[in-house]
């Protein structure tokens, strides 16, 4: 059903990037190459279908939404963030807010994320990205073995453990969402 990549050990050369009104766009293979200049173990994979939600990427993959990270691109008091999330789970955006110590949380308009992160709206890793941000991992992220992640292409996975995530993001680990339904 997928399709190995590469890995923190191998590399692959450049299969080509997307355009965007005439820009190169990032891809796994960015995404790759930052984890592997970092010396960060990861697994990149391609699968048969679109890996854009994470109810997507569980179905493909057979695992449960909670192993499956959400990244969304939010803005606290105008700067950009990333926040990492369960699959089965909602950010909660006054939780963003306190953790912050913010006066105001908004998710970024996706018409403003391409040029952010260098990444189409769907295939966004919560690291490598055109533009620093900070990350805020959600806690309960640290339970699971493996998260799984948009991997920089619509039908790319990432797997890699929290704590090398956190490490490799320089993430803060917050409480950021709640049990709602998405």
């Amino acid at each position: 059903m997928s399709k190995k990549l590469h890995s923190g050990t191998i590399f692959l050369e450049d299969e080509g990037f997307m355009v965007n009104g005439g820009e190169q766009m990032r891809t796994s293979i960015d995404l790759h190459n930052f984890l592997l200049s970092l010396e960060i173990p990861h697994e990149i994979s391609l699968i048969e279908m679109s890996a854009s939600s994470a109810a997507m990427a569980a179905a493909c993959l057979g695992l449960d939404q909670s192993e499956v990270g959400k990244t969304l691109i939010i803005k606290i008091d105008d700067n950009p963030a990333i926040a990492v999330i369960p699959g089965n789970r909602r950010l909660d955006l006054k939780k963003v807010k306190q953790v912050t110590k913010a006066s105001k949380v908004k998710l970024m308009n996706p018409k403003d994320i391409v040029s952010l992160t260098g990444y189409v709206v769907g295939s966004i890793p919560p690291l490598a990205h055109a533009n620093q941000m900070p990350v805020y991992v959600d806690l309960r992220l640290l339970a699971i073995p493996f998260i799984y992640t948009c991997g920089g292409q619509m039908n790319a996975v990432l797997k890699i453990k929290p704590v090398d995530l956190i490490t490799a993001a320089n993430a803060q680990i917050v409480d950021i969402s709640d049990d709602g339904r998405v």
